[in-house]
């Protein structure tokens, strides 16, 4: 008999925190939260684990206090994200001859994992996940779904796919991290994918979203359209960079200037000028600094990752120009979440870009949707990822996921074969 529920762990492993979330998810796609435990972040830096010995207790502390919390001992499986400048987005596709006989679903698994086998990789690159984008009939120019291609009768039969990848490095380092801590990885997503799952709606996964998760070290950018990621990229800059410019800008430390961040006003009134957020010591002239001052130099860091990012998505053709002025290609806008998405004002400056290649996509905050038990400090979007990954793993309970993944080694599924290659590839030598 199928269990109707299941007992799973999400790992956040963050550059500002490390974050395990437990939780009970069920077969209707649903889930509960159980509990959940917080450490500091070391030895984590702009998003890659740079060293495992430091990053390791502080995993093991947030795991054993979100045990203890739950009262309960999972699995010893977790899911968990991944971030870092490396990470990027690659499309595959490849073709298999039908002869004009029916589509069988040995057919759409042969091709889908001849896709994955055309990745092309270099040397120090590894790949993280494979999303299946949609299959065609006969080189057709429209987009079907895996399930239309069932029984239909085609000449020959394409797999679309878009897949993660990143440096071997960071991904082995995140990894050794979490199978020293005792646990087994069974899922990694990346970052903004992560985001997506936790944020984002049914109608804006399927007509085109910009999902943007500016965090406290890096910015990881995902465009979702048909209900899947199509274009991925990471920036490395995030809140961290901020904080650094204040402290640089006031000469001020750096805990002044975080707290002096979460003050600023990204929309820069003039009546700020008369709020004054910073006096330099006396010995050094005692000089003012107001928050019209400061907020001016943070909206000018903000102002310059947008532009990278827009730049990003024009490039891709996710915006285009025309007569001079932008036209976007998504009606979901941006849905910007992640812990620097707080600042305020963010979200007007992100809808209202100046410049005839600004992109001028709606935007909004995205917070996780979970309102259950024990939802305390997990609505913020700075708990996006983590909330996102249970969420991905109630969805993939409830699509009967993990009953294929746990088929035998002979089967030659896609999911068999990410299984096999998470076993033996991120734990196996450890």
């Amino acid at each position: 008999m199928k269990e109707n529920k299941k007992v799973i762990t999400a790992l956040d492993i963050g550059s500002s925190k490390i974050l395990a979330v437990v939780a009970e998810i069920y077969k209707d796609g649903t889930f509960r939260v159980l509990a959940q435990g917080r450490a500091e972040s070391q030895g984590v830096l702009d998003g890659n684990v740079i060293s495992p010995e430091e990053a390791l207790p502080q995993v093991k502390a947030a795991l054993v206090e979100a045990f203890g919390i739950a009262g309960k001992m999972p699995s010893l499986d977790v899911c968990t994200n991944i971030s870092g400048k490396s990470l990027e987005g690659k499309d595959s596709s490849a073709e298999m001859p039908l002869r004009g006989r029916t589509v069988t679903a040995m057919d759409m698994k042969n091709v889908q994992s001849m896709a994955q086998d055309a990745l092309e990789l270099r040397d120090d690159q590894q790949l993280i996940k494979s999303d299946l984008l949609y299959y065609t009939l006969d080189n057709q120019d429209d987009e079907l779904t895996a399930q239309n291609t069932l029984d239909a009768k085609s000449s020959r039969i394409s797999a679309h796919l878009h897949s993660a990848v990143t440096n071997s490095t960071s991904a082995l380092n995140r990894a050794k991290v979490i199978r020293r801590s005792g646990m087994d990885i069974t899922q990694i997503l990346p970052e903004a994918w992560a985001s997506s799952y936790a944020v984002l709606t049914q109608d804006e996964m399927q007509n085109g979203v910009v999902v943007i998760d500016f965090g406290a070290g890096t910015t990881d950018v995902a465009v979702f359209l048909g209900g899947h990621p199509r274009f991925t990229f990471t920036l490395n800059y995030g809140g961290r960079r901020i904080t650094q410019r204040i402290s640089g800008y006031l000469h001020c430390t750096m805990q002044e200037a975080e707290s002096i961040k979460t003050k600023v006003d990204l929309r820069c009134r003039p009546e700020d000028a008369d709020v004054i957020l910073y006096r330099t010591p006396l010995e050094e002239g005692n000089k003012k600094y107001s928050k019209l001052d400061i907020s001016q130099v943070v909206y000018r860091e903000v102002r310059n990752l947008n532009m990278a990012i827009g730049e990003k998505l024009f490039e891709a053709g996710w915006y285009v120009s025309q007569n001079g002025m932008p036209c976007n290609t998504l009606p979901g806008g941006i849905v910007l979440t992640g812990g620097s998405a707080l600042l305020v004002g963010i979200t007007e400056l992100f809808s209202s870009m100046p410049g005839p290649l600004a992109y001028t996509f709606s935007t909004r905050l995205g917070r996780s949707r979970y309102t259950g038990d024990a939802c305390i400090g997990l609505n913020s979007p700075k708990e996006s990822a983590v909330m996102g990954l249970i969420s991905y793993e109630a969805m993939r309970f409830k699509e009967g996921e993990e009953d294929e993944g746990e088929a035998a080694a002979s089967d030659d599924s896609l999911w068999s074969k990410t299984k096999r290659y998470v076993v033996e590839f991120f734990i196996g030598q450890y």
